[in-house]
């Protein structure tokens, strides 16, 4: 199971680190300390956009094609309380990416700066 595969928000584009309220727990987590990874995500977004799919859903279909690199399922599971996230999510499972898309994704993934715990 791929843990918090949205990256607490960061992925689904719905996060801006320098304007995360006092007391919110991601302030405490090293990923989120730092503007570095705003370049990761502002590409992710572009892909995205490209593609003409959700950040969020792009950033999924990319955890479930994990599964070829691994050799084993991958099933990403993100959390939500709400259904139109969920919906999002669902349709993500219908994304395909290409050997250069996936090439792509891993190459920011590799860049991400800060532990994630």
């Amino acid at each position: 199971m791929a843990y918090s595969p949205l990256g607490r928000g960061f992925l689904a584009g719905t996060v801006d680190v320098t304007s995360l309220p006092p007391g919110d727990a991601r302030k405490r987590l090293p990923r989120f300390r730092t503007t570095a990874n705003q370049v990761i995500a502002d590409a992710v977004r572009a892909l995205a956009e490209m593609k003409g799919v959700a950040p969020a859903q792009l950033a999924l279909a990319w955890v479930h094609a994990r599964s070829e690199h691994l050799g084993i399922p991958v099933v990403p599971i993100p959390g939500t309380k709400r259904v139109k996230w969920l919906e999002q999510n669902v349709a993500a499972a219908a994304i395909e990416l290409t050997a250069d898309e996936v090439a792509t994704l891993d190459g920011l993934a590799a860049q991400a700066v800060g532990g994630r715990y």
